[in-house]
């Protein structure tokens, strides 16, 4: 009996960690998730903030030599962010061009036509005649087009 019971024992103890961990992990979660939305609000309060400031700096209100340097640096980057909007705004509205088909070659004569004496049976010179283009006698395709000549 003294081995079921420390296996009973291990298994007992293996789920309290199990349910240690999970309650663990789901305290730290929602603690993550409060400590998250406390920032969230923190920083939702020092922008509005500092809209307020910078509102209040540019009608004249306050003065601060700190607060008109980070008001120009605003002002730069505000700019900056409407010439990249225009660009992007341009770069949307781009449409891809198909560039016009390229026209074929003209049919060339690169294949030489003379290539030694034929057989006495074989003309020296063949036109093909779907092509018209000149090729050696002993040829039996078109090199042009591909038909097989006779």
């Amino acid at each position: 009996m003294g081995l079921l019971d420390q296996i009973s024992r291990t298994i007992a103890q293996s789920v309290d960690r199990a349910r240690f961990e999970a309650e663990k992990f789901q305290r730290t979660t929602r603690l993550q998730s409060e400590v998250n939305e406390l920032r969230r609000q923190v920083d939702s309060k020092l922008n509005e903030l500092g809209q307020r400031a910078y509102e209040l700096l540019r009608a004249g209100q306050i003065q601060s030599a700190t607060l008109a340097e980070l008001s120009a640096a605003v002002d730069q980057l505000r700019s900056a962010l409407v010439m990249k909007e225009e660009e992007l705004k341009q770069a949307q509205a781009e449409v891809y061009v198909e560039p016009p088909a390229p026209a074929p070659p003209p049919p060339s004569q690169s294949v030489p036509i003379d290539y030694g004496p034929p057989p006495a049976s074989t003309p020296t010179v063949k036109q093909c005649g779907v092509c018209g283009f000149q090729m050696p006698g002993t040829a039996m395709f078109c090199p042009n087009c591909g038909t097989r000549v006779t």
